[in-house]
């Protein structure tokens, strides 16, 4: 199915309903950084990518948003690592870089699962392709 930038800004304005549900708001700025800021209650978007790709990183950022919500106690038992602002630990320990690798997935997991839930049009191979690149980053940063 082909779908065009008009689809991909409804699917977006849909997130944004989402999150206002939950009372966070979206902030899309020229060459923001994409991140969720949970002290804020704000998801931010970098409004020079593509629609599509903006709308598969807000599916990510809004995969955090339903692990803080709706599984942190499960997810924390299931990676005793588990990423926590102001926790203590060190950046640059290994635990916490293992623990954000994980999250990271996590979040990119639960923003597809989302999508299909809520019948949104995702091309699973640009989707993919995205997770990949965004978590290879991660990854090398962990190796460093």
């Amino acid at each position: 199915m082909q779908i065009d930038k008009e689809d991909w800004e409804f699917q977006i304005g849909y997130l944004e309903e989402l999150l206002a549900e939950h009372g966070y708001s979206l902030i899309e700025d020229t060459d923001e950084e994409n991140r969720i800021e949970f002290d804020e209650r704000a998801v931010y978007l970098n409004s020079r990518q593509h629609p599509e790709t903006r709308f598969y990183t807000l599916l990510h950022e809004f995969g955090h948003l339903d692990i803080f919500v709706n599984g942190a106690q499960q997810f924390q038992d299931e990676h005793p690592m588990y990423v926590q602002h102001q926790d203590g630990r060190s950046v640059a320990g290994k635990a916490f870089r293992v623990s954000l690798l994980a999250e990271e997935l996590e979040a990119w997991r639960r923003g597809r699962r989302v999508a299909r839930n809520e019948g949104m049009i995702i091309d699973d191979f640009k989707y993919d392709k995205l997770m990949t690149d965004c978590i290879m980053s991660y990854i090398n940063w962990a190796a460093d």
